[in-house]
């Protein structure tokens, strides 16, 4: 039996354009009903939507309050928002949508063609996460994390950082694995959660994690000359008596030396920073090492951080990159974030690289470097290290998404 055609179903209160809009989808083969407004609509017309097409600014009830009534039927119909209004008006439309269980296709900027409606009723909708893990339990992760740190047996996991311009190797971030022995799949900052209540066991597993970022780190650094290796470093971490020197003893045992390893601030450490915690941030940069501003653009008081610590690096935050690929405004503010970090004299990381779309604003905005999907994901070192080997020229043909690499 052949598929029935799409119904939609448009709030417009400008006749022309709705009208206009109406013929031209009935014309590309779906069933249309329209309504200059929620009080004229047709209650069972509207129940039995596929699509509803949805002004923002419309009389009477506008489309916010229009999202109420949605919510009620017992199919709520998709949604396409459309607004003459600017994008930051569509983007809160969609954001309070979703945040009440409504299913958002996209937006539309006024004025469109009648077949932008029609390519973003066919697009593919991410649909949510059906592995998602279940509710941690933070006292179980607890006792199989002191097991893990006590043995050593915690898994670390690799992300390569790549040239933006030649796609040449230049280290890679330690991180935490998505399985915790003894317990099983985890979330990372759950483990992370978990351990900020016991200090002592958040210190342990910082150290744990840098003897074996140090370790890795010497085994590539051969092959990539100068390659370094990032890693967090919590606050409450960074406040212990001694740390710098244990620190700094951890590295030297391991072989590499300071400036090969980068400390990522973690968003505590951004944004509640002690004088005694903006102490051992300064002798760990005195010494030589690293020290990277993770997540910048998540708030916007991050910015003010760059001129009280001694950072090296910004790590600009792969959600604002998400909406960059989409909004104009999200963009300007990436491009504007890189050249500030630039003219600040600092080395600028884009995270959430995912497609070569992602890759050229990348490039368009003179990032120095880049780490994400596009090249590969976190990685045990084994992996990591034949990866490398792949990576030791350029790696512009291994784009993972594209080749289907798991």
């Amino acid at each position: 039996m052949p598929d029935q055609p799409q119904k939609l179903f448009i709030l417009e209160d400008d006749r022309d354009f709705r009208d206009d809009l109406t013929e031209a989808l009935t014309a590309s083969g779906f069933l249309v009903d329209c309504a200059e407004s929620i009080a004229a609509a047709d209650p069972h017309a509207l129940a039995s939507a596929d699509v509803l097409i949805l002004d923002l600014a419309l009389p009477g009830l506008d489309g916010i309050g229009v999202l109420a009534r949605i919510k009620e039927l017992a199919q709520p119909p998709s949604l396409i928002f459309m607004s003459g209004s600017g994008e930051e008006l569509l983007r809160a439309a969609a954001i309070v949508a979703r945040s009440e269980g409504l299913k958002v296709l996209g937006t539309l900027a006024k004025p469109f063609a009648p077949e932008d409606v029609v390519h973003v009723c066919a697009a593919p909708v991410a649909q949510p996460d059906t592995q998602a893990l279940d509710s941690p339990c933070p006292q179980a992760i607890l006792r199989a994390l002191r097991v893990a740190v006590r043995d050593a047996t915690l898994p670390v996991l690799f992300q390569p950082i790549l040239t933006s311009r030649h796609l040449l190797f230049a280290g890679a971030e330690a991180l935490l694995g998505d399985t915790l022995p003894g317990y099983g799949p985890v979330k990372p900052s759950d483990i992370i959660l978990a351990a900020s209540t016991q200090p002592d066991l958040l210190h342990d597993l910082t150290l744990l994690v840098l003897r074996q970022a140090v370790a890795a780190c010497a085994q590539w650094a051969p092959v990539s000359g100068s390659a370094q290796v990032s890693i967090n470093i919590p606050l409450v971490v960074l406040e212990m008596p001694g740390i710098v020197g244990r620190i700094q003893g951890t590295v030297q045992a391991g072989g590499v030396s300071p400036h090969q390893v980068v400390f990522e601030l973690t968003e505590d450490a951004i944004y509640a920073s002690s004088p005694i915690a903006l102490g051992a941030i300064a002798q760990l940069r005195i010494a030589g090492f690293g020290i990277a501003l993770d997540d910048v653009a998540q708030r916007q008081s991050g910015l003010l951080q760059l001129s009280t610590l001694p950072v090296t690096e910004i790590k600009i935050d792969l959600e604002l990159l998400r909406q960059a690929r989409k909004w104009e405004k999200a963009r300007n503010i990436f491009f504007t974030l890189a050249d500030l970090g630039h003219r600040l004299g600092l080395t600028v990381v884009a995270e959430g690289v995912e497609s070569l779309d992602d890759l050229l604003l990348a490039r368009s905005a003179r990032v120095d470097y880049i780490q994400g999907y596009i090249v590969s994901r976190k990685r045990p070192l084994s992996e990591l290290l034949a990866l490398q080997t792949m990576l030791g020229g350029t790696c512009e043909p291994w784009i993972e998404p594209l080749r289907g690499v798991a």
